[in-house]
Order: structure tokens, then C-alpha cells, then sequence
């Protein structure tokens, strides 16, 4: 029999004896004066001081009352009046100027009108303005200075008033701001022709000049609440409770349609679905704007009365609000309205689980409260025409304040009670669905679609998609698992939460909830108003059972 000899880190068991008498006599023989103490750690401190700087734009103008003109028939008049534009924008992606012609409060109509000669004898818009049929033109001319804009060829010379939203004047870059800002300024006149047959009087015409930022901005939008069929109306605010039911019987279950908000311009999908109800099928994605009577009951969900189903004279301006900016902090105000834009993000359908999930998160460093990650793992990726699915958009963040319209929520409501408020961000003639177990729009919907218990188990515990998981986001719903935010955008693509109308203390409000780790759909009520949510509308009326 051949004995093997333990080895100890590689060496035979006497060598390692051998090898510790040889460091026994090291140290034995090492003078004390020589050892080095050892250094007190250093003691860092970071101190962190993040400075929001909100996105303020404005346009003011001077002179817009001095337009007359007194023109012989046959004759041609220029450069009448003067109006002055100036414009402080802090945006870095500056701003642009729209036109539209707006004759008697109708967008479109740009005819110079007489109100007592009738449209046979309008003085149309045209671009020559020198002879045949009486017409007027209108031109633009940038004053020089460091933040001079840049006029749309068009309208740099005489030009016709568009009928449509136009872009006439633009920036690419901010100007300075404050209470002596130069800012950039322009002027606007006119010029008109009067044929020799243009009856006497006193004609009239409107161009009306709309700001927007950034630069890229789309074009405004023209409502016609005419409209009572789907294909008959362009934007979410022409869906009112008085043509709703008009119009839902004009739409194919499940198709998809396309309605811009006339606040900000974005188009929406809209479908109608298996609960009979009109819904957005993507995310809200409108920017909190702080402009004196930007809001009205016109175009966002406020002033709406229960007893009338029509909307009363209000207006919202969130002057406290915290606003949406690149390099927003969130402060998760229970109280203060304020919303996040992650930016032109789309979930990639990726059906990811918590462990895909987890990867991304460890990835992160931290500067401050401000994340960087290894977007390589990340669940969500940059929508590319070619590559992304629109209705994916995970759209805006809101706390409840915001979500809800209101500049201070602290009164609603004090008590634990479960209370409905009848108001919101969404368009007008939009709301948010009601939350609860009972026959509400959320659930009726989800039942509909059979989203709700047993359907949407994770059955073989594998953190996975089962069928009726699978139905959430490839169903018409399209209720993308876009997390929260609490200044960072967390758990996307695991778990998505909506908030509807309902309040149930001081602190707190509900939140429907889904996620791909087996729990049913539900009702958060714990959910603290500073979080935030995406926010899903649904036309009003709504169902009449409540909670």
C-alpha cells in the first residue's frame, strides 16, 4: 500500500512545519521599534445640492390694435400697422411661432369679413395681393439683437394668412430670461388689395400667433366639436358627453384610432372596447403647464357637473407645481402637483421578471439621486419607427395631486373615507376610471377581457407569463407594465399601476395594480399620493356604478 502525505496549501505536512519555524524566527527576530501603526481611515462626507430650473416660456406683444388701414377701390396698401412680439424662453430647444387665420372666433376662416355686406363680398387671403379680387396678405420681419428668429421663408415677404396651424418664426436655442430679458422679438403688418367693384365698409380679420416649445415642437390643434362620429373629429376634446354615444356606435370593437389633445398636440390610440366604453389605449403623456388660464374647462377635465353631464366655467393654473424638466428631482409632494417625463421611451414588449429586472437595477451607479445604468439591460428601449410599438409608451408620470388637477390636495380628504373627485388631467370629455372591486370601469373591463383571478395566476410559479397574463399586453387594453416613479423610473416592465379618481384618506389614495409575479389585478388604497403613477382615460359617462 502506498501512504500518501497530507498536503497543506500545496506543500507536504512537514514542509509546512518547517515553513512556520522559518516565519517564527522572522518575527521573533524583527525589532519592535520598527513596526508601523496603523492609519486611521479617512471619514468622507459628499454633500449634494440638486437646483431645478423649470422650462418658462412666454410671448407677449404690443400694438396688435393698430391694423387700420382706409384703401380706395383699384388701390394696393403695405405695411399696415405694426404689431411687436417679443418672446423669453428658456427652453434649450427653443420655441416656434405658429399662424392660423381666426376670423369671428373660427379657426381657419381667414377671410377680412364685413358684418354687414356677408361673405359674397369677403376680401379673401392671397399671396400677389396686387389685383383681381380684393385680397390681404401678411408678413414677418425678425428685429436683429443676439436671440433674433429665424422667419419661415414664406413669411418673410407678403404672404396668405394659413388656413391650417402654420409655423412662421422659430428659435433652436434659449434666450435670455428675467425681468430686463432682450428675448427675441419680431414684428408682424399686412397689405391688402381692394378691386374696384369691393363695396364700402368696414371689413375685419383675425390672425391669431400661438408659442410653442421646443422648437420641434408639433403643430397645434384645430378642434371641431361638430364631429359626432369618430371619423369626424381630430382631437380628445371633441369627445363630450353630449356626442360620446354618437360616436361609440360609429367605432369597430377593438380598432384602433388616432385623436391628437389639442393642449400639447400628441396623438393618441383610442379604441373602443369588450365594456362598452371609449378608452385612450396608451399612457398620458401631457407636460404640467404653468400658464394663467392654460388650463379651462374647455380643454381638461375640470368644472365637469354631475348634474348637468356638462362641464361649468372653471380653470386650473398650477403655479406651485413642481414641474417636468430633464433634470427634475422628484419630491415626492403628498400634497404639491408634479409630474415626470421619462422622455421618448417605449417598453420593448419584453415580457421581463423580477430577476431581469433585478440585472438592470444592480447595474446602476449613483450620482446623487440620479442613476447610470447599463441601458444594454434595461427592459425598456428608445422607440424607433422601425422598431418600436407606439402603444407601448410609457407617457408621463403624475402624483395624485397632478393627476387629479388640483394645486393643493391636503383637504381631500381629511378622514378615512373613500371619496370620488370629479376632476382630472385628462382632456375634457375624458376622466379617470373609477378603482374598486365592485362594477367599476377598471374591473368591468378587466372581466371583460378575463384579466381578473384564477386567468392571470402565475400557475406553474415560474415568475413568467401564463395565458391570461399574456392577454394584458397583447390585448387591445395595451396596459403597459410602466412601474413608478420616485425619482427614478422602478420596475419597469415587471409591474404597472394606474391611478383612478378615488381617495381614501389624507395621505393616501388607491392605485390599480398588475405584475407578472402572480398577484390578481388590484386595488391598492395604501398608495401614498407622492408616488409616482401613469395615468389611462377613459371617455366619459362612465359606468353609473360606482364603488
Amino acid at each position: 500500500m502506498v501512504m500518501h502525505k497530507k498536503r497543506i496549501f500545496g506543500m507536504s505536512l512537514t514542509s509546512f512545519l518547517l515553513f512556520l519555524t522559518f516565519l517564527s524566527g522572522l518575527a521573533l527576530s524583527t525589532p519592535r521599534a520598527m513596526a508601523t501603526p496603523a492609519l486611521a481611515p479617512a471619514t468622507d462626507i459628499v454633500d449634494v445640492i440638486n437646483i431645478n430650473v423649470p422650462v418658462s416660456c412666454s410671448m407677449s406683444a404690443t400694438g396688435n390694435t393698430s391694423h387700420n388701414a382706409t384703401v380706395q377701390n383699384g388701390a394696393t396698401v403695405s405695411d399696415i400697422g405694426t404689431t411687436n412680439i417679443k418672446v423669453i424662453c428658456n427652453d434649450n430647444s427653443g420655441y416656434a411661432i405658429y399662424a392660423i387665420g381666426y376670423t369671428d372666433d373660427t379657426y381657419g376662416k381667414t377671410v377680412l369679413t364685413s358684418s354687414t355686406l356677408g361673405s359674397t363680398h369677403d376680401i379673401i387671403t392671397s399671396s400677389t395681393v396686387t389685383t383681381g379680387t380684393s385680397s390681404w396678405a401678411m408678413k414677418l420681419t425678425a428685429t436683429s439683437g443676439t436671440y433674433a428668429p429665424t422667419i419661415v421663408t414664406d413669411y418673410a415677404s407678403y404672404h396668405a394668412v394659413p388656413a391650417e396651424y402654420t409655423k412662421v418664426a422659430y428659435l433652436t436655442s434659449s434666450t435670455d430670461t428675467g425681468t430686463n430679458a432682450t428675448g427675441s422679438n419680431l414684428t408682424t403688418t399686412y397689405r391688402t388689395y381692394i378691386s374696384q367693384t369691393q363695396p364700402a365698409g368696414t371689413y375685419v380679420g383675425q390672425v391669431k400667433y400661438t408659442l410653442v416649445h421646443p422648437h420641434t415642437a408639433l403643430a397645434p390643434v384645430v378642434c371641431h366639436p361638430e364631429g359626432t362620429t369618430i371619423a369626424t373629429i381630430s382631437c380628445m376634446q371633441d369627445v363630450s358627453s353630449s356626442n360620446v354615444t354618437t360616436i361609440l356606435a360609429s367605432m369597430t370593437e377593438g380598432q384602433q384610432y388616432t385623436l391628437a389633445d389639442s393642449r400639447d398636440s400628441k396623438e393618441y390610440k383610442v379604441a373602443k372596447l369588450r365594456d362598452g366604453n371609449l378608452w385612450m389605449t396608451q399612457n398620458l403623456d401631457h407636460d404640467i403647464v404653468s400658464t394663467s388660464g392654460f388650463y379651462t374647462n374647455e380643454n381638461t377635465d375640470i368644472g365637469y357637473n354631475t348634474t348637468t353631464g356638462e362641464y361649468d366655467t372653471a380653470t386650473w393654473t398650477p403655479s406651485t407645481a413642481t414641474y417636468t424638466s430633464s433634470n427634475h428631482t422628484w419630491n415626492y409632494s403628498d400634497y404639491t402637483p408634479e409630474s415626470y417625463d421619462p422622455g421618448d421611451l417605449y417598453w420593448n414588449g419584453t415580457k421581463s421578471d423580477w430577476n431581469d429586472w433585478e440585472t438592470y437595477y444592480n447595474s446602476c451607479n449613483w450620482n446623487g439621486s440620479t442613476p447610470v445604468c447599463d441601458e444594454s439591460l434595461n427592459p425598456i428601449s428608445t422607440y424607433t419607427s422601425s422598431t418600436g410599438i407606439p402603444q407601448y409608451h410609457l407617457g408621463n408620470y403624475y402624483n395624485w395631486t397632478a393627476a387629479l388637477a388640483m394645486n393643493d390636495s391636503s383637504s381631500d380628504p381629511t378622514s378615512n373615507s373613500l371619496i370620488f373627485i370629479e376632476q382630472s388631467i385628462c382632456p375634457s370629455g375624458w376622466t379617470l376610471p373609477r378603482a374598486g372591486s365592485g362594477d367599476d370601469t377598471f374591473y368591468a373591463l378587466f372581466n371583460e377581457y378575463d384579466f381578473t383571478n384564477s386567468s392571470y395566476i402565475d400557475t406553474d410559479n415560474d415568475n413568467a407569463y401564463d395565458l391570461g397574463e399574456d392577454a394584458l399586453w397583447t390585448s387591445p387594453i395595451y396596459f403597459t407594465a410602466s412601474g413608478g416613479y420616485d425619482g427614478s423610473a422602478l420596475i419597469v416592465g415587471f409591474e404597472g399601476g394606474l391611478w383612478p379618481t378615488v381617495t381614501s384618506d389624507s395621505l393616501s389614495a388607491a392605485s390599480v395594480y398588475f405584475s407578472v409575479d402572480g398577484e390578481s389585478i388590484s386595488s391598492l388604497w395604501g398608495t401614498d399620493r407622492g408616488s409616482g403613477e401613469p395615468v389611462r382615460c377613459v371617455a366619459r359617462p362612465v359606468s353609473a356604478d360606482y364603488l
